[in-house]
């Protein structure tokens, strides 16, 4: 043998002498507590979880009423008493359109066509309705009535009484970009 073949197996032994020494007497100890500890009970009860009901929709019933987002005394509802006259006040003797009984947030523009000089919108209502209308139709509860049709959108005058200042017109608009209005 060489002195590098006696070095390698000199080296060999030692390592199996190491790895030897290194096995643990108490393994089949260790092995039996764990056992146990999978056996045995957790201390913490098991959580129940309760099943969640299925989500049901209920429909808004007040839409009817005065917009949560418009102060209580500055605007009256047209449903509610005003007084009849002065120059800016609505007709009171006119039928109501289809359009009236629904408020402006409710309404989404979905498009708007060009007849010839005549310009028309679609507009869907919370019923998942589409109606067409045009300049001088009546939408919302305010009295609106259109007064321009654009590519964009159809702008709106509303008719409000306020305590300070009586009749008053109020421009609003339905945009057909986002779908959302904006009361200007």
């Amino acid at each position: 043998m060489t002195p590098c073949q006696v070095k390698r197996h000199a080296f060999s032994v030692s390592v199996v002498f190491m790895l030897a020494g290194c096995a643990d007497a108490n393994r089949e100890q260790l092995t039996q507590t764990l056992r146990e500890i999978r056996e045995a009970p957790g201390s913490q009860p098991r959580i129940e979880i309760p099943e969640v009901p299925d989500y049901a929709p209920l429909p808004y019933r007040h839409r009817d009423m005065r917009s949560p987002f418009l102060a209580p005394d500055a605007v009256v509802n047209s449903a509610s008493t005003q007084p009849k006259g002065g120059e800016l006040a609505p007709d009171q003797t006119r039928e109501p359109e289809p359009l009236e009984r629904f408020s402006l947030q409710e309404l989404r523009l979905v498009g708007t066509l060009q007849m010839g000089q005549r310009q028309r919108a679609l507009i869907r209502t919370p019923d998942d309705e589409i109606v067409s209308v045009s300049v001088g139709n009546y939408v919302g509860p305010n009295d609106g009535r259109i007064s321009r049709i654009t590519e964009q959108g159809i702008e709106i005058n509303e008719r409000i009484y306020t305590q300070r200042d009586g009749w008053q017109v109020r421009d609003a608009t339905l945009a057909l970009a986002d779908g959302n209005n904006a009361d200007e």
